[in-house]
C-alpha cells in the first residue's frame, strides 16, 4: 500500500507540474502594456512594431469595461502581440494629447514605429464590442505597417 501512495503521489506531482507549465507558457502570449512613454516609443522603434496609444481615465467604468470586456479578448490579445501598447492617464499626457489631436479620455490611438499617426482614432466610450474593437484594431495595424520602412527598400546609392 506504501508503494501505491507513492505512486500516487508522484503522479499527482507530474500533473501540477505539467499544469503550472502549461499556465506559465499559456501567460507568455499576453500583450504587455508600457505606461512609460519613452520606453513604449523606443522598443516600437528599434522592433519597428506599430504603436498603440490607450488614453484612458484609470478611475472609470469604461476604463474598467474596456480592460476586461475587450483587451482580455483572445482574439484582441493576438493582435496586440506585436504592437508596442502604450497606456497614458489622460490627465497626465498633455503633451501626447496635443501631438495626436486626443481631446477626450478612453480613446486609441495607431501610429507607426516612428510615431506618426495613421488613420483616425478610436473613441472607446461607449466601450465598443470585441469584434469592433478589432476591426478598427487591424485596419488601423495595416496602415501603420505600411508606413514603416522596410529594410532594404530604401533610395539606392
Amino acid at each position: 500500500m506504501n508503494k501505491k501512495w507513492k505512486l500516487v503521489g508522484a503522479v499527482r506531482c507530474i500533473v501540477l507540474s505539467a499544469a503550472f507549465m502549461i499556465f506559465v507558457m499559456a501567460g507568455c502570449s499576453n500583450p504587455v502594456w508600457y505606461i512609460d512613454h519613452n520606453y513604449g516609443v523606443k522598443l516600437a522603434e528599434k522592433d519597428k512594431k506599430p504603436m498603440l496609444f490607450y488614453f484612458k481615465e484609470w478611475d472609470s467604468t469604461q476604463h474598467r469595461n474596456m480592460k476586461l470586456e475587450v483587451f482580455e479578448n483572445s482574439e484582441v490579445k493576438k493582435e496586440l502581440l506585436d504592437t508596442a501598447n502604450i497606456e497614458l492617464e489622460f490627465a497626465w499626457s498633455d503633451p501626447y494629447r496635443k501631438i495626436y489631436g486626443v481631446q477626450k479620455p478612453q480613446v486609441c490611438v495607431m501610429t507607426d514605429s516612428e510615431g506618426n499617426k495613421v488613420g483616425s482614432g478610436l473613441y472607446v466610450n461607449p466601450v465598443p464590442t470585441a469584434p469592433r474593437f478589432l476591426e478598427w484594431l487591424r485596419d488601423a495595424k495595416a496602415q501603420a505597417k505600411a508606413a514603416i520602412p522596410q529594410p532594404g527598400t530604401g533610395p539606392k546609392k
